[in-house]
């Protein structure tokens, strides 16, 4: 028993010697108990592929059918080979039990021609039925059902992707969302193939008998010297007894397989939805029960038999609709209690906010699909690991929804719950601009203002790409304009991603390095951690990297004594940092090029500098004067344009941060940098690009 046991685990190696025997049942010839043995076998599996197959909630389940069916298509081919070689060869001699009782059962035992010729005529229309009606409509079924579930892959796939950032699955769940839907697809697209092994089998079988018959009725004519009746007789039993045995398996098989895609993704059962959608409304059953009373009364048609099955399906109705009436009590008394002890609604989860949150229009969702050619969300992983690499910012999760309350081509932007951008995309069109500084030959298309810059731009038929590239023009697909618009508002509004929970978690990243740093800034003590969370986002305002993060908190921890100013700290860190600084402005020919700062500017703004409980050092200058020096700035930053070089103002240090945030007023913050002198090394070569003047008061009343 042990033996039989451990034998059954090596399924390979049944499998193996299967198969085998299958190839020899084609070649060697089989004793009839043999044959017996393995027609009971043949009509066992067709039975179990049949109640296996009611069993299965959905196709995908019974992912070995189409192998299945393979395998046991060439069984009973092979079976028909060896009982047609039995038949021919041996004659009356055939000692198959099986195929004689099939063959008995069916012809009778009267005598006479007639009684084969009525077996004939059953056998041929159990064959017909199964070509025509099921193998027939299981094929037609099968290639639609492929064909559907491959032209469905795509929004499925969509679909799973947008449910996993919206966050309404977790990434575990998705995996098994995309496997079952390969699964599907796979299932469909066997089942295409393997219907026709069905078809195949069905018409070998139907000329197999004949060759039975014919080859049966020639031989025992001419080779055993049989009379003609005899022939019929003999043949014609042992023929139709055979065509049974192989046709009644297929038949099954058959059946299964119309079964299994005529199947639709369900949580029950076959039996249990016939249960419930067949007999499942009194009502219906009601009038049934009525029709068949009525019908019991017409002359002629038989009273009890319609009578007994009125009041069956009466009964059955009465019964359903009573149980029915039991569930919607049990409902209402569970729906009370749960009334009863309720407890007041929490809403806490109806208040988050997304960090980042990007809103597609209709026609922009086969942006996130990968199976279309969309590669928005690789693009956006790949924008996570580079603020991540080149800032030391860890974003948060960047949750992709469709908001069908947008124009369709239209896109929008939420940072921490608030639009902080958004713009109109053509999913099937190419971006074109002209990022350099000539003019270049015009292209046709539909003008754009490209947003994360606001550039002109055209968008372009995408056949026309290598046309407009010899041109000069930059050429960008839908979803880099997405992520380079994104890209610049998460840089514009980094430090609003940056809270405490965040700073812990790079604090507790540090200590796996550096524990005796993080233990020195104690952190846990009240007020700290806030203290460093605003001087972190002091620099990320100004565009700064925090990626050397040892480095910044070396200088926070040397000087979080002295003052919890995050101001003062601010600028205790860049002068720590202030070679990485200096460095990433450095210009292409290895130049700072710099604008200084009038003296007169600068005795200005020191008389003019206050002390806010809020901002810190901030400066307040009188409308007139503060036009004058807005009118100054306005042309520094043109000429800088115009020289095509990053615009970098120089003032002493007590002055930086103070001068830095009134400029952010004025300018976008990502337009310009301020840096202290002294953050400036002797090493570095510096080249006076202007000098920031005040404009006189002759000039600016000229200008107005």
């Amino acid at each position: 028993m042990n033996y039989l046991r451990d034998m059954l685990k090596q399924s390979d190696l049944i499998l193996g010697i299967g198969t085998l025997v299958i190839l020899g049942m084609l070649i060697v010839p089989l004793p009839g108990f043999i044959l017996d043995v393995l027609l009971v076998i043949s009509i066992g599996l067709g039975l179990l592929i049949l109640l296996n197959a009611l069993s299965v909630t959905e196709p995908s389940e019974f992912s070995i059918f189409p192998s299945l069916l393979l395998i046991t298509t060439l069984f009973r081919l092979a079976l028909n080979v060896s009982t047609t070689r039995a038949i021919l060869s041996k004659g009356p001699a055939m000692n198959s039990s099986v195929i004689e009782a099939f063959g008995t059962f069916v012809v009778g035992s009267e005598s006479g021609l007639g009684k084969y010729v009525v077996g004939l005529i059953i056998f041929i229309i159990l064959t017909i039925v199964q070509v025509l009606v099921i193998t027939k409509g299981a094929t037609r079924i099968s290639e639609v059902a492929a064909r559907f579930t491959l032209d469905g892959l795509p929004q499925k796939q969509m679909s799973i992707d947008m449910e996993l950032n919206s966050g309404s699955i977790t990434e575990q769940e998705a995996k098994i969302k995309r496997k079952k839907v390969q699964r599907e697809v796979d299932f469909y697209g066997a089942m295409d193939g393997a219907s026709k092994f069905v078809q195949g089998d069905v018409r070998a079988g139907l000329i197999i008998t004949a060759i039975n018959l014919v080859g049966g009725i020639v031989i025992g004519s001419t080779i055993r010297g049989e009379s003609f009746l005899t022939a019929i007789e003999t043949y014609g039993k042992f023929t139709i007894g055979d065509g049974l045995v192989s046709q009644i398996p297929g038949l099954l098989s058959t059946t299964a397989t119309g079964i299994i895609v005529t199947r639709s993704s369900s949580e029950k059962k076959l039996t249990l939805e016939v249960k419930d959608q067949l007999f499942g409304n009194s009502k219906t059953l009601y009038v049934v029960a009525g029709a068949l009373g009525l019908a019991s009364l017409i002359p002629g048609l038989p009273f009890f038999s319609l009578i007994i099955l009125s009041a069956g399906i009466g009964y059955l109705g009465y019964s359903i609709e009573q149980v029915a009436k039991e569930e919607i009590k049990k409902i209402e008394t569970v729906a009370q209690e749960k009334v009863q002890e309720r407890k007041p609604e929490n809403y806490i989860k109806e208040i988050s906010v997304e960090a980042i949150q990007v809103e597609l229009g209709r026609d922009l969702l086969p942006l996130v699909d990968a199976s279309s050619g969309g590669h928005l969300l690789e693009q956006i992983a790949n924008t996570r690991k580079k603020f991540a690499t080149d800032f030391g910012l860890v974003i948060p999760a960047i949750r992709i929804v469709d908001n069908l309350e947008i124009p369709h081509d239209n896109y929008t932007i939420r940072i921490n719950g608030v639009v902080v951008g958004q713009s109109v995309v053509k999913a099937d069109r190419l971006m074109a601009m002209n990022s350099s500084q000539r003019e270049l030959e015009p292209i046709s298309g539909e003008s754009f203002v490209e947003p994360a810059f606001s550039m002109k731009a055209t968008w372009i038929d995408p056949q026309t790409r290598p046309e407009v590239e010899n041109k000069g023009y930059s050429v960008v697909d839908p979803s880099t304009v997405i992520i380079t618009h994104l890209k610049e508002l998460i840089s514009t509004y980094a430090s609003q991603l940056l809270g405490r929970e965040e700073v812990k978690a790079l604090l507790e990243h540090l200590r796996q390095t550096h524990p005796t740093l993080v233990q020195e800034l104690d952190y846990d003590k009240q007020g700290r951690l806030g203290v460093i969370q605003q001087t972190l986002q002091n620099l990320l305002v100004e565009g700064l990297s925090i990626k050397n993060l040892p480095k910044i908190m070396e200088a926070i921890a040397n000087n979080i004594t002295k003052s919890l100013d995050p101001f003062f700290l601010s600028e205790s860190v860049r002068q720590a940092i202030s070679r990485q600084i200096v460095n990433d402005f450095l210009a292409v020919d290895g130049k700072l090029h710099v604008v200084t700062i009038d003296p007169r500017i600068v005795d200005r703004l020191n008389r003019s500098l206050m002390q806010d409980e809020v901002e810190g050092k901030i400066i307040i200058l009188p409308h007139e004067v503060r036009t004058r020096i807005m009118e100054s700035l306005y042309a520094e930053f043109q000429k800088a344009l115009e020289e095509n070089r990053f615009l970098i103002f120089v003032i002493a240090r007590y002055l930086r941060q103070p001068f830095a945030f009134f400029l952010a007023k004025e300018i976008p913050p990502r337009n310009f940098a301020v840096l202290a002198s002294e953050e400036i090394q002797r090493s570095v070569p510096t080249e006076i690009a202007s000098v920031l003047s005040l404009v006189s008061k002759e000039e600016h009343n000229q200008e107005a």
